[in-house]
């Protein structure tokens, strides 16, 4: 499948899935209807006649009868639906650039790609089932399979952007229930089965399955949270939020099943709710996508922006980074202790500026952020290789750095551990 043609094969693969399975069971709810329209107008001629009896203390024929007069609620509706139908294409247009843009690039980002599409999808079969005309009515909703598909994608983008040390992600075992209920929705949409549509229509089995990746996000979140940035952690905090209260809401509907006001409220609290989640979504993608897009590649790199009117071509940087790998690996340049960019440039017969873009956009990070990595791996194979105690004050020094703060703070930072409890688990382990 050619990747330019995702957001096309998208739309058409839900298409065919609204018209196979297109409502058929209007004509079973026919009667239904004109029952309750019935009973409506039966209703407003009983307030008709009860007003026409009492006596009115108001003047409407005033101005500003007319100037507050209360809107036409089928218009504000159909407002409403359309501002989340022009929501829901928006996310389904960002959601296809990143899968398009990051496809063998970065799989971290698809993972995010493939969860915005879904809830996007989500939110525009609600406003087409709200619009009038239209005459959407399935027996089972498409996002009832679909929603399947989210909580592992979220979870497995958040677990392969944080690069778990030694943990490879099951993925099969992830996807195994969603590919299994997109499979029971197309047998149903063919064939009718009230077992299986009850099985897709289940919200206990949906509020369980949820909080399996509740659980699963929160053990995560806290297995994590040291090596997270302020920003990271925030948006790891939203992520988690959001999953939270999609599992709320799914209990509550479980628990109110038969109750059609608070299922009628919660629906359109979760419409809102995507609504609201993928404009955050945009938002953050248009001022800072690093927050969510992990070593970014051609879509809304800040580094791109940042960078828009440097001289380097693509293969100057390609050339100096692998300058910069040799003087590294080769040199160890990183184990002088007053080493600085504009030393390290010096010695690439390059300047500063282009250094640090070359840092920046081939490596996905800054400077000393660069520097630090390698000295902390310096100083964990002088650990691992030394048959006596380690003196902290000599590691320090032999690793490049200067001092015993900025020892310990990177080496915190990257493996959760000073250096003498490293040391000491090493011994356990031996």
């Amino acid at each position: 499948m050619r990747q330019t043609h995702i957001f096309t094969y998208t739309i058409l693969i839900f298409v065919i899935l609204f018209f196979i399975n297109k409502s058929y069971t209007i004509e079973k709810y026919s009667f239904q209807l004109i029952n309750y329209k019935e009973k409506i107008t039966q209703k407003l001629d009983y307030n008709i006649s009860s007003k026409s009896i009492q006596h009115s203390y108001s003047n409407t024929e005033s101005e500003s009868s007319k100037v507050f007069k209360e809107p036409n609620n089928n218009n504000l509706k159909a407002f409403i639906d359309l501002i989340f139908m022009i929501n829901a294409l928006f996310g389904i247009f960002v959601s296809n650039k990143i899968l398009i843009n990051h496809y063998k690039k970065d799989n971290k980002n698809i993972y995010f790609g493939v969860f915005l599409n879904g809830v996007s999808l989500m939110l525009l079969e609600l406003s087409i089932f709200w619009w009038k005309g239209l005459n959407y009515n399935p027996i089972t909703p498409f996002f009832r399979a679909q929603y399947y598909f989210w909580l592992p994608t979220l979870y497995l983008y958040l677990l392969r952007r944080k690069e778990v040390e030694n943990q490879k992600p099951k993925i099969l075992l992830h996807y195994s229930t969603p590919i299994l209920m997109v499979c029971l929705y197309t047998y149903i949409s063919l064939f009718e089965n009230n077992i299986i549509t009850e099985i897709l229509n289940n919200l206990t089995l949906k509020s369980i399955y949820t909080g399996i990746y509740v659980i699963l996000l929160i053990k995560l979140f806290a297995n994590n949270r040291k090596k997270l940035n302020t920003a990271n952690k925030k948006w790891f905090i939203t992520i988690l939020t959001f999953t939270i209260i999609i599992f709320i809401v799914l209990i509550t509907r479980s628990y109110f099943e038969y109750d059609e006001i608070v299922n009628s409220l919660t629906i359109y609290f979760i419409a809102i709710f995507y609504s609201v989640i993928i404009s955050f979504i945009g938002f953050i993608l248009y001022i800072q996508p690093s927050i969510l897009l992990k070593n970014n590649n051609g879509l809304l790199s800040n580094n791109v922006v940042k960078y828009k009117n440097s001289g380097l071509t693509n293969d100057m940087l390609k050339a100096l980074k692998i300058e910069l790998e040799k003087s590294l690996l080769t040199d160890k340049v990183y184990l002088e202790n007053g080493l600085t960019l504009e030393k390290l440039a010096l010695k690439l017969n390059t300047d500063r500026y282009s250094l640090s873009q070359t840092i920046n956009q081939e490596f996905g990070k800054n400077y000393y952020e660069l520097i630090n990595d390698y000295r902390i791996k310096e100083a964990v194979h002088i650990i691992k290789n030394s048959d006596k105690e380690i003196v902290i004050a000599d590691l320090i020094f032999e690793s490049g750095f200067n001092n015993k703060v900025s020892f310990y703070k990177a080496f915190k930072k990257r493996h959760q551990k000073t250096p003498l409890e490293y040391q000491k688990t090493l011994k356990k382990r031996l």
